[in-house]
């Protein structure tokens, strides 16, 4: 029952760091869980939110979900004993908010964060000048012209990094790079990844730095997707803006990305690369644990998304090759078999 439930937060509130209540029913805090962030005390990323006639517990850092009777016993376990013999006098019980279980539950969708607009030293790739070189590097790699506006370039990386994210702590080098914004599903920026427009040997290709800690699996294109159909994964974040409905996970483990969301199917589609052993160990495994896999057919050309668009093929040629090359079980092992080279 609501004022039940409201009751007992409010109560537990003087023990929870960060405490404040951010409308009817729902409350913000430090969590009690996981300690959120080490290094900022002033991090708060645990929620206490309605759900039907319940409160329940979600934290944006370990991604934890409780029941409020779970979350009263972990913080005072006499409180708990009151809480649950207050709502069984009253009538009102309910097995959700009685048991002793810990809740597989999506996290409430608050008001969405605006995205943001304008960033200090930095500018939207969709406002550059006509033949600026950083447009030139987008038309080469032929990225579509409808994401221009969500993309950046800056000239100094560094102080874009510096006064976006006061705290970091990498090491970064003040030079000019494409910077790919990564958005959680309600539109809260959560890391930049900085492109070098200009390599070296000694240059890091990419630069990514979250805006605050988290353990949870980066990945890029929450903002964006839908669920409820099927949803792509790839390893690159550019790779993913030539494909309907696709997530990237920034690095070549996709099985992480499919296990950290919910949705009805799930593709992965690793790099084509069946000589390099860590992607075959990956794709191995995926096929292992029952995912679906792309097992690219010999007559495609190019080692990623991008670099196929670049050699020639078209989005919907390579949308239809996904199509028609996406398998499991059986099936996706012994094509395997035929596609790697080591």
């Amino acid at each position: 029952m609501l004022s039940i439930d409201s009751k007992y937060i409010q109560m537990v509130g003087f023990r929870l760091r960060n405490f404040k209540r951010k409308k009817d029913y729902l409350w913000n805090f430090s969590c009690p869980i996981c300690g959120d962030s080490q290094k900022n005390k002033l991090k708060a990323r645990g929620y206490v939110f309605q759900k039907g006639q319940d409160l329940f517990y979600t934290c944006h850092n370990c991604g934890i979900g409780l029941n409020l009777a779970n979350l009263l016993k972990h913080i005072d376990p006499n409180l708990h004993k009151e809480y649950t013999l207050e709502r069984y006098t009253s009538g009102k019980t309910n097995n959700s908010n009685l048991a002793n279980t810990v809740l597989n539950i999506s996290p409430p969708k608050f008001d969405k964060v605006e995205k943001q607009k304008t960033f200090d030293f930095a500018d939207w790739c969709d406002k550059l000048p006509e033949g600026h070189f950083c447009l030139d590097y987008l038309s080469k790699r032929q990225i579509p012209k409808e994401y221009y506006s969500k993309l950046l370039f800056t000239s100094h990386y560094k102080q874009f990094c510096d006064k976006l994210i006061p705290n970091h702590e990498k090491q970064i080098i003040d030079d000019a790079r494409l910077i790919i914004p990564f958005y959680n599903e309600y539109n809260e920026l959560i890391a930049i990844s900085g492109r070098a427009l200009e390599t070296s040997d000694k240059t890091l290709r990419y630069i990514t730095i979250r805006t605050e800690e988290s353990d949870k699996k980066l990945v890029y294109g929450m903002d964006r997707i839908k669920l409820s159909e099927t949803v792509k994964i790839v390893e690159g974040p550019i790779d993913s803006l030539f494909l309907h409905n696709c997530l990237a996970s920034g690095d070549a483990n996709l099985t992480a990305v499919g296990n950290s969301i919910s949705a009805g199917k799930k593709v992965l589609i690793y790099d084509n690369e069946p000589r390099n052993k860590d992607i075959v160990k990956m794709m191995q495994d995926a096929i292992k644990l029952g995912h679906n896999i792309v097992i690219w057919p010999n007559t495609i050309e190019g080692k990623d998304i991008n670099e196929m668009i670049m050699n020639g093929h078209t989005i919907d040629e390579i949308e239809r090759i996904i199509s028609s090359n996406t398998m499991s079980g059986l099936e996706a092992q012994t094509a395997f078999v035929f596609w790697k080279k080591v």
